[in-house]
C-alpha cells in the first residue's frame, strides 16, 4: 500500500506543481490519443502509463479497503480467526470490485452502446476506433484490474485451484490486450460484464458463510449456480457461436485497412486473429467446465446433506 500511494502522490504533485513535467506525467493521469476536436479517443502506446496507474490506484485502493473497512468489519461480525478474518476480507473486496466494475459494464452496455439487444453491431463497422472517455477508461481499467490480480493471486495463500485460476487470469489479459489492439473492444465489454455478474453472487456465498449465515449461504450459493449456467455456460457459449459464425462476414468490409486514427495505425484481421481469439475463448470456457465440476462435487454434498462450501478454496476451518 505504501509503494501504491507514494507512487500516486508523486506522480499526482509533479503533475500539479511541475508543469514541464506534465508531458510526462500527464500520460499517469489522462487518457491519452484523443481525436482533436472531438470527446473521442484511438489507442495507443502511450496507453499502458494509464493502465500502469490503474494497477497502482487498484491496489492502494483494495488494501485500505481490506484493512480500514473489511477487517473492523470482520471483526464486528464475529469473526476473530486469522485464515478466516483473511478469506473474509478477500472475499469482502472480490464484492467491491465486482459489483462496481458490472455496474459500470451494465451501464455503458444499456445506455451507451449499440449492440444492447442486436450482437451484430459488436461486429459490424469494424475496427470500432473510436472510443468515448467512459468507455476507454472502463476498458483500461479492467485491463490494470486483471494485471494487479495475477500479482495478489501469486502472493496470497494458494488455493486448489491455483493453476486453473493463473491460466484463467492470463487468458483473460491476453484476451483483453489482444482485444484493445485489434479494436474488439465491444464483444470484450460483453463477455466482461457477464463474467463479472457472476462473481458478486459467489462472493456474497463465501461472506455469508464466514459470518455463519449457513442457510443464507445455501440459498445465495444456488442462485450461484444458476446464474453461473446460464450466463458462463449459456450466453457464453452463444456469444462464442456467434463469434465464429458471424464476426468474419460482418466484418469482410474492413479486413484491412489504414486507420485514420492519430497515429495512423494499419490493423488486419486474418483467420489466423480470428482463430487465436477463439481458441483463447475456448480456454476459458474449459477452464469454466473444470470449475463446473467442482461446483457439481458442491451441489452433491448440500443435497447429501452437507452444505455448501467452495470447493475451489482451500479449507478455512482453522
Amino acid at each position: 500500500m505504501e509503494i501504491s500511494l507514494f507512487f500516486l502522490t508523486s506522480v499526482y504533485c509533479m503533475d500539479r506543481f511541475l508543469p514541464q513535467m506534465r508531458p510526462y506525467t500527464g500520460k499517469f493521469l489522462h487518457l491519452q490519443h484523443r481525436y482533436p476536436g472531438t470527446d473521442q479517443y484511438d489507442i495507443g502506446v502511450n496507453d499502458c502509463f494509464f493502465i500502469l496507474t490503474g494497477m497502482f490506484l487498484v491496489t492502494f485502493i483494495r488494501a485500505v479497503s481490506m484493512n480500514y473497512l473489511l477487517r473492523p468489519l470482520a471483526e464486528a461480525v464475529g469473526i476473530h480467526k486469522h485464515r478466516a478474518t483473511q478469506r473474509f476480507m478477500e472475499q469482502g473486496w472480490y464484492l467491491i470490485y465486482y459489483s462496481i466494475s458490472f455496474s459500470a459494464g451494465l451501464y455503458i452496455l444499456y445506455y451507451h452502446s449499440d449492440y444492447y439487444n442486436n450482437l451484430d453491431n459488436l461486429y459490424i463497422a469494424w475496427p470500432h476506433d473510436h472510443m468515448s472517455a467512459l468507455f476507454k477508461s472502463y476498458y483500461l481499467l479492467e485491463m490494470s484490474c486483471w494485471l494487479q490480480q495475477i500479482f495478489i493471486l501469486n502472493i496470497e495463500a494458494r488455493r486448489k485451484d491455483h493453476y486453473q485460476m493463473f491460466s484463467h487470469h492470463i487468458i483473460t489479459c491476453l484476451l483483453l490486450g489482444g482485444s484493445y489492439y485489434y479494436y474488439f473492444t465491444k464483444i470484450g465489454h460483453v463477455i466482461l460484464s457477464i463474467m463479472d455478474v457472476v462473481d458478486i453472487f459467489l462472493s456474497s456465498a463465501k461472506i455469508l458463510r464466514y459470518c455463519g449465515f449457513q442457510t443464507m449461504c445455501d440459498v445465495l450459493f444456488g442462485l450461484f449456480v444458476v446464474v453461473w449456467i446460464v450466463l458462463r455456460h449459456g450466453l457464453y457459449n452463444y456469444l462464442f457461436w456467434h463469434a465464429a459464425t458471424r464476426a468474419k462476414s460482418l466484418m469482410a468490409s474492413g479486413k484491412c485497412l489504414s486507420i485514420e486514427g492519430i497515429n495512423h495505425q494499419k490493423r488486419c484481421w486474418t483467420d489466423n486473429v480470428i482463430t487465436v481469439f477463439l481458441s483463447l475463448l475456448g480456454g476459458l470456457q474449459i477452464i469454466t467446465i473444470i470449475w463446473m465440476y467442482l461446483i457439481v462435487k458442491v451441489i452433491v454434498k448440500v443435497v447429501t446433506g452437507s452444505n455448501a462450501e467452495d470447493v475451489r478454496s482451500d479449507d478455512e476451518d482453522d
